[in-house]
């Protein structure tokens, strides 16, 4: 602002100056630069407004570096809510079902993990004694649309079966029964078809042919027993 002042006081000296040398009659030549004539009056006027605009305050150094700071500030704040965001969409809620007998059912449990994956499902299955934590693993798994049912087909390895062979009729079911229940809620499908090795999951107690749903511990019993029953009539009708 100070600057300013001076430059329209310098200024004003000139003009003054310029004026009273015309009072003078000093010689112009052609080669001067004609400045139109201005009374002293107008003179004045034009150099107190000039004066009296007001200029706009620049920002001190401490002032432009604060507001800098506040920049700087945001803009953290911006990035540290976005990669909280992208975070808790990586992480993604899943269900795991799972049994302890056949009178109590299922348990549902939630838990998060950064990608939903048949193997990260057998691991959280495992925790609870469903499957082997070690040597199960989903050799394969693929979802198919077929006369508009959702259908899983899963295949898993051959310590699977080698483990339902030790088991009882009534832990086999809770065991498929809390693995098909564990896959169907998370891909949304209707039933999925188990194989080892690629080839049908055949037990102690039943040869799992068909596409199983989300049936209770209960309810594989009931057809885990009436497919053993069919299996025997069928047995003693093939006799001789």
């Amino acid at each position: 602002m100070k600057k300013r002042n001076m430059a329209a006081l310098a200024l004003l000296a000139v003009m003054l100056l310029t004026a009273c040398g015309r009072a003078a009659d000093t010689v112009v030549t052609k080669e001067e630069i004609v400045v139109p004539e201005m009374s002293s009056e107008e003179l004045l006027v034009n150099s107190l407004e000039y004066l009296l605009e007001e200029e706009p305050e620049e920002e001190t150094g401490e002032e432009a570096q604060a507001q800098e700071e506040g920049t700087q500030t945001d803009k953290t704040v911006e990035e540290s809510d976005r990669i909280q965001e992208e975070s808790e969409e990586q992480e993604k809620a899943t269900v795991i079902c799972y049994g302890r007998d056949m009178d109590s059912g299922l348990t549902e449990e939630v838990i998060t993990a950064e990608q939903i994956t048949p193997d990260v499902l057998l691991n959280a299955l495992a925790r609870h004694n469903i499957v082997p934590l070690l040597d199960t693993k989903a050799l394969s798994m693929e979802v198919r649309e077929e006369d508009g049912r959702k259908l899983m087909y899963l295949d898993i390895s051959g310590s699977f079966r080698e483990y339902l062979m030790t088991m009882s009729m009534e832990a086999e079911c809770i065991i498929i029964s809390s693995i098909v229940n564990t896959f169907l809620s998370n891909y949304d499908a209707d039933a999925v078809y188990i194989t080892v090795e690629g080839e049908t999951l055949v037990t102690s107690h039943a040869s799992y042919t068909e596409a199983l749903a989300d049936y209770t511990p209960g309810e594989m019993m009931t057809r885990l027993t009436a497919a053993e029953d069919n299996a025997k009539s069928t047995s003693k009708d093939d006799s001789p």
